[in-house]
């Protein structure tokens, strides 16, 4: 005997609520019940989520079978747009999912995160004006959202504006210090502009010889080979084993 229909579409809110929070074993379970036993809510509303499930475990194949099986694209547009945007982007065809997440927007422009997927699509193809826009819009709605900020940073740097970007990392690192993407991007951005690196209090002579190093990188990026060697030299010295791609770097200057 299968669940009443109002049992299934609580279950079915319940499930997309699991994935939204990142319970991803417990929506895998759901969404499996609901294969099982949801012939009372709609095929398409299950499919999706399916489709969104495996885009959350990086899963390309399922998706794309998942969202084959959609009938009514316009019945969730957004979310529809939104997961077959994801699976262009993640096959290289930037430009069919430019349209997808351009579509999703005018359907839910109130969606930050539809324009901060907008925004890292046009980033792809190099059109960083268009990326920054996108991302000023997802700003608009989420102003600290720490991942948003962090892919401005990027457009404004592809623009040639590392001091802006620098300041919005700085801001992304204040809200989400333990992110590596936004701690790289701060020290690379920050070797770039000749910021002097600061040791942080806890930190180990590794995670210190690290980020030298990309603040080294950063500024070898800016064509200031002075500033690089000696941050790859202050590198070296600190590092707890000898590193040959530092030394390298040391070398292949001093040759130059």
């Amino acid at each position: 005997m299968s669940a009443s229909v109002p049992d299934q579409q609580l279950y079915l809110q319940q499930a997309d609520a699991a994935l939204r929070d990142g319970r991803l074993t417990q929506a895998a379970n759901m969404i499996a019940w609901l294969e099982e036993n949801g012939d009372a809510v709609p095929g398409d509303d299950i499919s999706l989520l399916k489709a969104e499930y495996a885009i959350a475990t990086q899963d390309t194949e399922t998706a794309a079978i998942a969202l084959a099986a959609v009938h009514d694209a316009d019945r969730n547009p957004c979310r529809y747009r939104m997961a077959t945007g994801w699976l262009a982007a993640n096959g290289d065809r930037v430009d069919e999912a430019i349209v997808a997440f351009a579509e999703a927007s005018k359907n839910c422009p109130d969606d930050a995160g539809i324009w901060n997927l907008l925004g890292l699509a046009f980033v792809r193809k190099g059109e960083a004006a268009a990326a920054g826009e996108a991302f000023r819009r997802a700003m608009v709605l989420a102003p600290d959202e720490p991942e948003i900020l962090n892919n401005h940073a990027v457009s404004l740097l592809q623009q040639g504006e590392a001091e802006r970007a620098y300041i919005q990392l700085e801001k992304a690192f204040a809200s989400s210090s333990d992110n590596d993407v936004i701690k790289g991007n701060l020290d690379f951005v920050g070797g770039m502009i000749g910021r002097t690196p600061q040791r942080r209090l806890r930190e180990s002579d590794a995670m210190w010889s690290a980020r030298l190093v990309n603040m080294a990188k950063g500024a070898k990026a800016a064509s200031d080979r002075p500033r690089a060697d000696a941050l790859f030299s202050q590198a070296l010295l600190t590092l707890d084993r000898f590193d040959p791609e530092v030394w390298a770097e040391i070398v292949s200057s001093k040759e130059n």
